[in-house]
């Protein structure tokens, strides 16, 4: 009776999702992904909304049940398809530091800034990630190439803020903080003068 419940589900999936899941899937097999946010427009759409409620919306799930193997497994699915998945690029960072292996992460937000190099807010999670795990240079490195992409977007300005302030560099951290609130920034920035 399962079994066939499995076989119907499979069946009734390919119906939704039919040829760009197949095509998504062997991209996948190749190494490369789709782009996140052109999805809706190369026909990905649908599979990106399933592959995110069922491998990245369980991610939080798994990590409050001490499933890290889970998490992992999730994230590695998810972002062998869609390699520059901003919600599974956030969960990437905390799991791999929760599996300790940093170089997981690492190796993923490589693979989505060489796929997808125009994209600031997939290089400002990799340079945040850096900064989390103490290796704080390279991650403004990262952060200032978000904004020379998009100068205008107040969260890469904040991001940096951020790693100025865990360096010790509150001149720095203060101007990127005035620029993030100059944007329209209203989160939690380092304090200021």
């Amino acid at each position: 009776m399962f079994r066939n419940r499995v076989l119907v589900d499979v069946f009734a999936l390919w119906l939704v999702i039919g040829a760009p899941a197949f095509a998504q899937t062997n991209s996948a097999v190749s190494g490369m992904g789709h782009d996140y946010f052109t999805a809706d427009q190369d026909g990905t759409g649908e599979y990106l909304r399933l592959l995110t409620g069922a491998h990245v919306d369980t991610i939080p799930g798994w990590i409050q049940q001490g499933r890290t193997d889970n998490a992992v497994g999730d994230i590695r699915y998810a972002l062998d398809r869609f390699p520059n998945h901003p919600q599974a690029l956030q969960l990437l960072g905390l799991v791999a530091r929760l599996a300790k292996n940093n170089a997981l992460a690492i190796s993923y937000f490589e693979k989505a800034v060489k796929q997808f190099p125009q994209y600031g807010l997939t290089r400002a999670q990799y340079g945040l990630f850096l900064v989390a795990i103490g290796n704080v240079d390279d991650g403004i490195g990262r952060l200032n190439q978000s904004i020379e992409i998009d100068p205008k977007w107040a969260g890469g300005h904040a991001g940096l803020a951020h790693a100025y302030a865990k360096k010790g560099d509150m001149a720095k951290a203060r101007e990127a903080a005035d620029k993030a609130r100059e944007l329209g920034f209203t989160g939690q920035l380092p304090p200021g003068p």
